[in-house]
C-alpha cells in the first residue's frame, strides 16, 4: 500500500516517507514462547520484495544474551515479542521530518519518547537496542516506536507494551531477581461456601489437583504475568484474566481470590507492603481497589484485584483462587457509529 499511514499519534508528518517491510519467519508455536525469530527490515524508497540473500542473513540474528557496558543484547523472548507486535502491526510509511528543528539524534529524540510514556532509561535504552538488533535503523526508530504506541493518550497500545515487558524480563534477569512460583487454581478446585460479616462468600478449596505453576520474578504483579508472561502456563493463565484496563484499577477483570492461608485480614494491603512489616501474607484491599471489587464477579472474602497484588520474595509458592467469570464493564458501555 502506498497511502499514508495515519496510526501515529500527533500525527507524524513530513515530506519523506520510508517504506518498510518486516520479514519473519516462524519457526514453532507461538503459544509455546519458543518461536524462533528470524526478521529483517528492508528500507528503500520503493517496497521490494525479500531475496534469498536478506532472508538468510535475517536467519543469523544472534540469539544470545550478553551483557555489555554499551548495550543491551535482546535474548530470544524479545525476539518473540518484537516478532509478536510486527506480525500485527500495519504500519507502511514513516514520515520524517528534514525541518531541521532538532539538534538530538534519533536515538536521543527515540529515548526522549519513552521516557515521556514513563518508561525507565534501563528499559528505554533496552527497547531501541531491542530495535536496532532487529534491523530497524536509527532513522527510523522514532517513527516505530511511535507506531508501536498506538494510540497511548487514550491507552490503545500497538505492541509496545509486549516488548517492554519483555526487555524488563530480560534485564530483570541480568540484575540477578529471584524467580517465584505462583499456583493459580481454577474455579473447578473450589466453592464459595456461605458469607462473613460483610456479605461476602467464603473460599473453600477442595482439590489442587487443577493447580498449575507460573513462574516470575519478584517485583511483577498479577495482571503483568498474565498479560506479558512469557514462562510456561501464562498463556493458560491469560485464558482467565483479561486485564482490559491495562492495569489502572479502573476495571475488576483482574480479579482474583487469595488462598485464605495467604491472606491477613487485620492489615489493609499498604500496610503490609511498608518496609519492615511482614510481608508473607496479602493484606485488604484499599478503599478504590474495593469500589472496583464490588463490582466483581462474585467477590469474596479474600478477592483482590491482580494488578494490585506485587510478589515479593515472601510471597513465593502464593495459591491464588481464579474465579468462575468476569464482568467486564467495557461491555456495556455503548458505543455509537
Amino acid at each position: 500500500s502506498n497511502a499514508q499511514w495515519q496510526g501515529a499519534p500527533g500525527g507524524i508528518v513530513g515530506r519523506d516517507f520510508i517504506n518498510l517491510r518486516a520479514i519473519m519467519i516462524s519457526g514453532t508455536s507461538m503459544l509455546s514462547h519458543r518461536r524462533r525469530l528470524i526478521s529483517a527490515a528492508l528500507l528503500s524508497s520503493v517496497m521490494q520484495p525479500p531475496s534469498a540473500q536478506s532472508i538468510s542473513s535475517a536467519a543469523k540474528c544472534n540469539t544470545s544474551f550478553a551483557r555489555s557496558s554499551s548495550s543491551f543484547m535482546p535474548t530470544e523472548s524479545v525476539r518473540n515479542a518484537f516478532n509478536k507486535t510486527s506480525k500485527n502491526f500495519n504500519l507502511r510509511k514513516f514520515s520524517v521530518s528534514k525541518d531541521g528543528s532538532s539538534a538530538q539524534s534519533p536515538t536521543q529524540q527515540t529515548t526522549a519518547f519513552l521516557l515521556s510514556l514513563g518508561y525507565s532509561n534501563a528499559v528505554s535504552k533496552g527497547i531501541i537496542d531491542a530495535l536496532i538488533q532487529n534491523g530497524i535503523p536509527h532513522s527510523s526508530l522514532l517513527g516505530m516506536v511511535k507506531g508501536l504506541a498506538g494510540r497511548y493518550e487514550v491507552g490503545e497500545d500497538a505492541g509496545l507494551e509486549t516488548l517492554a515487558a519483555s526487555v524488563k524480563t530480560e534485564l530483570e534477569t541480568m540484575q540477578g531477581k529471584e524467580q517465584l512460583k505462583v499456583w493459580f487454581l481454577p474455579s473447578t478446585g473450589w466453592s464459595s461456601e456461605g458469607e462473613d460479616d460483610d456479605g461476602f462468600g467464603i473460599p473453600t478449596i477442595h482439590s489442587m489437583d487443577r493447580a498449575f505453576p507460573v513462574q516470575v520474578h519478584e517485583g511483577t504483579n498479577l495482571a503483568d504475568i498474565a498479560r506479558f508472561g512469557t514462562s510456561e502456563n501464562c498463556g493458560v493463565l491469560r485464558e482467565y484474566l483479561e486485564c482490559a484496563c491495562n492495569g489502572i484499577m479502573a476495571c475488576s477483570t483482574c480479579h482474583v481470590v487469595v488462598h485464605p492461608e495467604w491472606f491477613d485480614s487485620t492489615k489493609p494491603s499498604d500496610e503490609v507492603s511498608a518496609s519492615g512489616v511482614d510481608q508473607s501474607k496479602i493484606g485488604t484491599p484499599t478503599e478504590a481497589e474495593q469500589d472496583m471489587l464490588d463490582l466483581a464477579f462474585e467477590p469474596q472474602s479474600t478477592s483482590r484485584l491482580g494488578c494490585q497484588i506485587t510478589l515479593t520474595k515472601a510471597l513465593d509458592g502464593l495459591v491464588i483462587l481464579l474465579p468462575e467469570g468476569s464482568n467486564n464493564l467495557m461491555d456495556d458501555i455503548p458505543f455509537d457509529g
